[in-house]
């Protein structure tokens, strides 16, 4: 193979491949300049969220274990109806009549307590290898816990949810 000879140039000024970049001017100060003052505004302090007592955390933790039970047709339904509120029980029976759920487990739950009258859940479920959703909220009505709302993911577009009532 015969090499050819190549001849290098450089390129004209007019096609230069980059645009030259304009350099932005600094403003000297005076000594006449006012001098303003930096401050950060205060940021606000969250308000102190109420301790979830050992005994509320194993209350809440067996009332989600019990709903997961009641999912996996493992406890009867009327076990909960004294816990639930009305809307959160229709929403049960029907996820109850709907199949049994045998491989659905509880993995972990977190609760807060974000004011004295009620708990907040989530629970992180597994269903055969897959990780699926639930949130409760527990408040309290005449002196008792109850489950007072409920909200599922059991698939990937769908969020089963119980209808609260205004109060």
């Amino acid at each position: 193979m015969p090499s050819a000879a190549v001849a290098l140039t450089r390129a004209p000024l007019a096609l230069a491949p980059a645009v030259r970049v304009i350099e932005p001017v600094l403003l000297r100060s005076s000594a006449q300049d006012p001098l303003l003052p930096w401050v950060e505004p205060p940021r606000p302090t969250p308000a102190a969220l109420p301790e979830v007592s050992d005994a509320l955390r194993r209350r809440a933790t067996a009332l989600i274990a019990a709903v997961v039970e009641v999912l996996r047709r493992r406890r009867p339904l009327a076990h909960l109806e004294p816990h639930c509120d009305e809307s959160v029980f229709e929403l049960l029976g029907r996820l109850h009549d709907c199949g049994a759920l045998p491989h659905l487990r509880l993995a972990s739950t977190q609760i807060t307590r974000p004011a004295e009258s009620s708990i907040e859940a989530s629970a992180r479920l597994t269903l055969g290898d897959m990780s699926r959703a639930a949130a409760f909220r527990i408040g309290r009505k005449d002196g008792r816990w109850l489950l007072t709302d409920f909200e599922l993911a059991l698939e990937d577009a769908t969020i089963q949810r119980s209808r609260s009532r205004p109060v």
